[in-house]
């Protein structure tokens, strides 16, 4: 089946009555913001009905389209009964699937090194709070009970010494102490030695 984009008059297009994708008043603003910033890039999928439309997939698009004042919107056309125009209500809406957590995370972190918070929470479908827990650096999760460390011979102490120093947030830095005060329960007396330790059992799990 070729398919084709046609620029629909928004007036023609009336919604299914079955669609089970419901939208609350903040996420049809963040569409409407959405679509003023980029455009209508995501046409709706409809078929015709006599003298109207019918929207498959789309409506909340649709609506966002009105509520800004477009004459036009791009659709798919469809010819489908209404068994058919049923389940793809369904199979559009789920096909998009789930996005991995933490690839999402680091997506939204790279945005946030161009764009302002503000900026993303008018035009992405998250509150300011799962905004700022997706920006925030994520806690190293460490099993200590089950890490089995490789020994590390004792090196004699040299004449010179490096220091560094890093700025970490408040968050990455409790966790770095809670992992040495662990490390040193076992008998090593000095932070620098702790944290080499550290260090090693990632490498050897690297």
């Amino acid at each position: 089946m070729k398919l084709e984009v046609v620029y629909v008059r928004v007036d023609q297009l009336v919604p299914n009555p079955w669609n089970p994708n419901k939208m609350s008043d903040e996420m049809l603003r963040k569409e409407i913001d959405s679509i003023k910033e980029f455009g209508f890039v995501d046409p709706i999928h409809c078929r015709s009905m006599g003298e109207s439309i019918q929207i498959i997939d789309g409506e909340h698009r649709w609506k966002a389209a009105k509520a800004i004042g477009m004459e036009e919107i791009p659709c798919i056309m469809l010819t489908v009964d209404d068994t058919v125009a049923e389940q793809l209500t369904i199979v559009l809406n789920d096909l998009r699937g789930k996005p991995d957590e933490a690839k999402l995370a680091a997506l939204v972190r790279d945005l946030s090194t161009r764009r302002s918070m503000l900026d993303l929470e008018r035009v992405l479908p998250y509150k300011r709070e799962k905004l700022a827990e997706m920006i925030a650096e994520r806690k190293a999760d460490f099993d200590w009970d089950a890490l089995k460390r490789p020994k590390i011979e004792e090196k004699p102490e040299v004449a010179q010494w490096v220091e560094r120093i890093y700025r970490l947030p408040i968050d990455a830095a409790q966790v770095i102490d809670e992992a040495i005060s662990k490390v040193k329960e076992d008998g090593v007396n000095d932070d620098w030695k702790a944290l080499e330790l550290i260090c090693a059992d990632f490498m050897a799990g690297a």
